[in-house]
């Protein structure tokens, strides 16, 4: 045994230094082959030390299983500096490698998980922190340096767009400013100490400090800490963070959503002028052109619109004149939307047209100006129905990129005209037909979420046979509608006496799967409305359960009804309206329905038992009416 693991060991470090060396794919194998190996050794009783579990955290998170990772950090934290003191197979306690507690902070970073970030954080500066052999300190203040940096994205842009990470081939946000304040102030403290040097590290934390105080609406301290950051570099020769470009973009940005424009602005003109850059400009500017659509100090007046609109062109010039720093799309996208907000849509349409070879291929401006055309007056509307035409036609012919923004605009666009039928301008159904299939086509893994938003507009519009309609080519196209929208159909038919439409809607429409919660609607209406008798109706057509096919390939399995949810709803209902008599009736049928089902649903028995008897021991005294 002792010989097959000293094999093991060779075989696992073998793999690691050949990992340096492979493409993706070989990695992703040899990353594998790393944890099948580790996870043997668990498995025979071999001794596991630091490089191996180092190993093993590293791949499980390479691989994407970041939940592992974190588990197994736990628990190898828990045996080698927990009060057990020894490994469950008699093995002495191994020290683990400072990497190993990065490894796992890279996980939960990657999950965007700040519970987590704080927890192994907090563990692995509390177990750095033991005393150490003298000749490793510098490994280890490389290691502490590589743990604060794990928390905090590497590269920046500098705007208020948090950072993306690529994780299993998705993008996802992770803005370090979640993790709080308080969190990040003690963050500071420990980088301090330990990487004291390291004045980018510190720059980089005292950045997210800022975001993180400006979203806790703790604007003076904010801006206190930078005075302070500023005044403090100045006057002492203390290890400080470097005033970075991207901090003085953090405060700018963070004082024009606080509204705070006149000290943005002298914020921005006196900071040196390497660091006036384009993206702490265009954050002014997009303070500038919210302060038009949120009016402050009666700026709602027409005449005030147009002071702000023209103090936005006034700080783009002075910026080209001052810095010599050219608009880019942002700039002008920013321009564009002031000049809707402000209600002279006209001209940003012509500013659209004369600047059209250098916005046509973005299509955030194209985004931009659809909705300042269509959220103005008739005229503006058929202007940027026009638009859409055009989007349509150049995206068909593929001129234009689309992203997801623009067709949840295009989308957004026609399911507000199918809801609004009081619109001044009504563009041709061909068009808007020929929008859906285009973006359905564009979208076909969200087709069902596209049905379902043109579905809830119609509703909205009390346009319910084309609701019916659009329900019945879903499920032609073997695209099953979700319960969300069965159940909004269900609402929506329930507004007859009977209920009947919507109790036939039911049996022939639905799979028996959503059968609960669309009765569940009725269930809820007949209450509210008092008509009990509908309620009782609607109670006895499945009762005392109902048997749902689990997949299509298993067995039916059955579930009470009603279940506990609708018990709890009713009872609640006729406890406020005073009516005692249904109250104690539905307790009589709770108390018989859990005899029925206890053997065969003990768990679902359970959830009504708990249901009757708080009710139960609470029907003495009812509310009044």
């Amino acid at each position: 045994m002792g010989l097959l693991a000293g094999d093991m060991r060779r075989f696992h470090l073998e793999l690691r230094r050949a990992v340096k060396s492979l493409s993706t794919d070989e990695m992703a194998a040899a990353y594998a082959a790393i944890v099948r190996v580790v996870e043997d050794m668990y498995t025979w009783n071999m001794r596991v030390g630091a490089t191996e579990i180092a190993a093993h955290v590293f791949a499980l998170q390479r691989l994407g299983r970041h939940e592992q990772a974190i588990s197994r950090w736990r628990k190898c934290v828990d045996q080698n500096y927990g009060t057990s003191g020894s490994e469950p197979n008699g093995q002495s306690t191994v020290r683990l490698f400072p990497q190993t507690h990065t490894y796992a902070l890279d996980a939960a970073v990657a999950l965007k998980n700040a519970h987590v970030v704080r927890e192994i954080y907090e563990t692995a500066i509390h177990v750095i922190d033991k005393p150490q052999d003298s000749n490793i300190e510098d490994r280890l203040s490389v290691s502490r340096r590589q743990l604060f940096w794990a928390i905090f994205p590497t590269n920046t842009c500098e705007s208020q767009n948090a950072d993306i990470q690529v994780v299993n081939g998705s993008r996802r946000t992770w803005d370090p400013a979640r993790l709080g304040s308080v969190f990040l102030a003690n963050v500071y403290k420990d980088a301090c100490h330990w990487a004291g040097t390291d004045h980018e590290l510190l720059s980089r934390i005292m950045m997210y400090l800022i975001r993180a105080l400006f979203s806790e609406g703790q604007r003076r301290r904010a801006v206190d800490l930078y005075i302070s950051l500023i005044n403090t570099r100045k006057t002492s020769n203390l290890v400080r963070p470097l005033v970075t470009r991207e901090i003085i973009c953090e405060v700018t940005f963070g004082l024009c959503r606080s509204a705070r424009l006149d000290d943005a602005y002298k914020l921005l003109t006196s900071a040196p002028s390497e660091h006036r850059t384009l993206f702490a400009w265009n954050a002014y500017f997009d303070g500038l052109s919210n302060a038009i659509a949120k009016p402050q100090h009666g700026m709602a007046h027409v005449g005030a619109k147009q002071k702000a609109l023209d103090r936005l062109r006034l700080a783009i010039r002075e910026m080209e004149t001052r810095d010599g720093i050219e608009p880019d799309l942002v700039t002008r996208t920013i321009w564009l939307r002031a000049c809707f907000r402000s209600g002279q849509w006209r001209k940003g349409v012509k500013w659209f047209r004369a600047n059209f070879e250098i916005m046509q291929h973005d299509p955030v401006c194209w985004d931009t100006v659809v909705r300042g055309a269509l959220g103005s007056c008739g005229a503006a509307q058929e202007t940027g129905w026009q638009l859409i035409s055009d989007i349509v036609q150049r995206a068909e012919s593929r001129v234009l990129g689309v992203d997801e923004r623009m067709l949840e605009t295009v989308l957004q666009c026609m399911l507000e005209h199918l809801a609004n039928v009081d619109a001044e301008f009504v563009p041709d159904e061909a068009l808007l037909r020929r929008i859906l299939e285009w973006v359905e086509a564009k979208q076909p893994l969200a087709r069902q979420q596209v049905f379902a938003i043109t579905i809830n507009a119609l509703l909205r519009a009390n346009r319910i046979q084309c609701a019916l309609d659009l329900h019945a080519r879903m499920a032609r196209g073997s695209m099953w509608p979700a319960k969300s929208i069965n159940c909004m159909i269900v609402a929506a038919l329930a507004s007859d006496n009977t209920y009947a439409t919507a109790r036939e809607f039911i049996e022939r429409n639905l799979p028996r799967q959503h059968f609960v919660a669309a009765y569940f609607v009725l269930f809820k209406r007949a209450a509210h409305a008092k008509r009990y008798s509908h309620m009782w109706n609607i109670f006895d057509t499945h009762y005392p359960e109902i048997c749902v096919p689990q997949t299509p390939t298993q067995s039916e399995y059955a579930t009470p009804f009603p279940d506990a949810a609708m018990y709890n709803t009713v009872l609640r209902v006729t406890r406020e309206y005073g009516d005692v008599h249904e109250h104690k009736r539905l307790l009589d049928r709770m108390q018989v329905h859990i005899g029925v089902v206890s053997d065969s649903m003990p768990r679902a028995a359970q959830r009504i038992a708990s249901v009757y008897g708080y009710y139960r021991n609470r029907q003495q005294d009812p509310p009044p009416c």
